[in-house]
């Protein structure tokens, strides 16, 4: 036993060698010629294909309006609440207008002092004027009269300007509805300090038409040149499950997005906006949803599954090619492809109906195969050939 185990020592990479033949023998199992590779085939059918691109996003109101005050004050008055549909001209919050109050009223005084001030004016005008068609009076006097209407007169358009605006700003401290719609968002209630002004005033409200929705989605760059204007689209709500919605892409982004794809890799895409021509109550903004954008659409054309498709070793490097199956020997193809659907391609040229092709494995078809190779189809394939 000693000597068994001593002998197999010196010879230990001779010995490893020998097993790592064996199993190489054994795993590939091409050391007897008769052994051939086993694969899969199938006859080349028509179908109907769609080209699709998928997408997610969620629901968006076609129309939704916004309501922000222009000056910072406080909440006084909250009339509805989420969820409440309302008509136009409906009042909606109020906002305190104490001092934009008191601001009109000054504006007010204002323009009747001005308008006083102004018909005076006129009057002495039309006066002097008289007088100076008599000679009775100078050129500089009249100038000076006829300044001094002028001035009271641009006095008083100016006082009326600022009444509009202060008019128009204390409007404003009562939100009316300006369409029918349904409030989809308050923000605060009596007594907050809602913020306003020019720049990022906060949403007071939002006001919704929830009878037109629409998806916004981002596609992936490699994606937006098959999309157009008017292509059909199937959305899918996640509220609800199972159903699905016509729609048609409405509008595409021509400026991109980027953004950040994990590590430091970045991801540009372009937003696309979907549509919805199906609507059902009970659809709110915010609900996440798929869409299937349909690029392409053909009936009746040949097809072959996509693992089929393969590159030719033995031609033109990115050559596409499919292994014909003919009387245990594979044979490449050369083959034009159109467009893709789930798990088809469409073939254009280099095939016809009721040719055999090789469908698996994929191993087999991407590695393995060559032209003039001999195959044997798989047991269960040629028990169900001998039953067709």
């Amino acid at each position: 036993m000693k000597n068994l185990i001593n002998m197999l020592m010196e010879n230990k990479f001779k010995v490893v060698g020998a097993l790592v033949l064996l199993f190489a023998i054994s795993f590939f199992g091409k050391s007897d010629d008769n052994e051939t590779i086993e694969v899969s085939i199938k006859k080349v059918i028509r179908k109907n294909l769609q080209s699709k691109v998928v997408a997610d996003g969620v629901l968006t109101p076609e129309t939704e309006v916004k309501l922000s005050a222009n000056n910072t004050t406080y909440i006084t008055d909250i009339a509805v609440k989420e969820g409440d549909f309302v008509k136009k001209g409906d009042f909606l919050m109020s906002l305190d207008d104490r001092q934009q109050k008191a601001a009109t009223e000054a504006s007010r005084a204002s323009v009747e002092a001005a308008k006083v001030q102004l018909e005076q004016r006129k009057a002495q005008q039309e006066r002097q004027a008289k007088l100076y068609s008599q000679g009775l009076i100078s050129d500089q006097e009249m100038e000076s009269t006829n300044s001094s209407f002028a001035s009271a007169l641009s006095t008083f358009n100016g006082a009326q300007s600022r009444l509009i605006q202060d008019e128009d700003a204390l409007s404003k401290l009562r939100l009316i509805a300006p369409q029918d719609g349904t409030i989809t968002f308050i923000d605060g209630e009596v007594g907050d300090l809602a913020q306003g002004g020019m720049f990022n005033p906060s949403v007071l409200l939002k006001l919704s038409d929830l009878s037109k929705m629409e998806v916004y989605v981002n596609v992936n760059e490699n994606d937006i040149a098959d999309i157009s204007i008017d292509d059909p689209a199937i959305i899918e709500v996640d509220a609800y499950d199972g159903r699905k919605f016509k729609g048609r892409v409405k509008e595409v982004a021509y400026a991109s997005s980027v953004s950040s794809g994990g590590s430091q890799q970045q991801v540009t895409n372009f937003q696309v906006k979907i549509q919805m021509l199906e609507v059902v109550e009970g659809m709110r903004p915010g609900m996440s949803a798929t869409v299937d954008i349909i690029t392409a659409d053909k009936s009746n054309v040949i097809s072959i599954p996509i693992q089929s498709l393969t590159s030719s070793r033995s031609m033109k490097k990115g050559t596409n090619v499919v292994f014909i199956y003919k009387n245990g020997i594979v044979n490449e193809r050369v083959v034009e492809t159109g467009i893709v659907g789930d798990r088809d391609y469409e073939i254009v040229s280099g095939l016809e109906e009721g040719d055999e092709i090789v469908t698996g494995s994929f191993i087999a078809i991407s590695r393995e195969l060559s032209d003039g190779m001999k195959v044997t189809v798989r047991e269960f394939q040629k028990n169900r050939r001998k039953r067709d």
